[in-house]
């Protein structure tokens, strides 16, 4: 399962009650320089900044929204995460291969 995680030199920040994605200079023209988000992007943004993959984000979201129906959740999650690709805001973190760590 991929695992992914924010790019290094984006910092989710909020000014004036507005929930911003800036990048650092060093990232201009491989990300944009300002996004806006709302609550909920933000509130996955910070699960992925130490690094998750999508069923720990559903979990996340049933968890803090509420929400029963397993693919309302999925859906949301799926377009954050392609948006967030799309934007290059987020690097692959790695892929599990289901085995223990000894």
């Amino acid at each position: 399962m991929e695992r992914y995680k924010t790019r290094a030199g984006v910092v989710l920040t909020c000014v004036c009650g507005e929930w911003l994605l800036v990048s650092a200079a060093a990232l201009r023209g491989l990300c944009p320089f300002v996004t806006v988000i709302n609550e909920s992007s933000a509130f996955l943004w910070k699960r992925l900044q130490s690094g998750t993959d999508a069923e720990e984000l559903e979990r996340a979201v049933r968890e803090e929204y509420e929400i029963e129906d397993p693919e309302t959740v999925r859906s949301v999650i799926v377009a954050f995460l392609q948006q967030m690709r799309e934007m290059n805001y987020l690097e692959e973190a790695g892929k599990e291969t289901g085995k223990a760590n000894d």
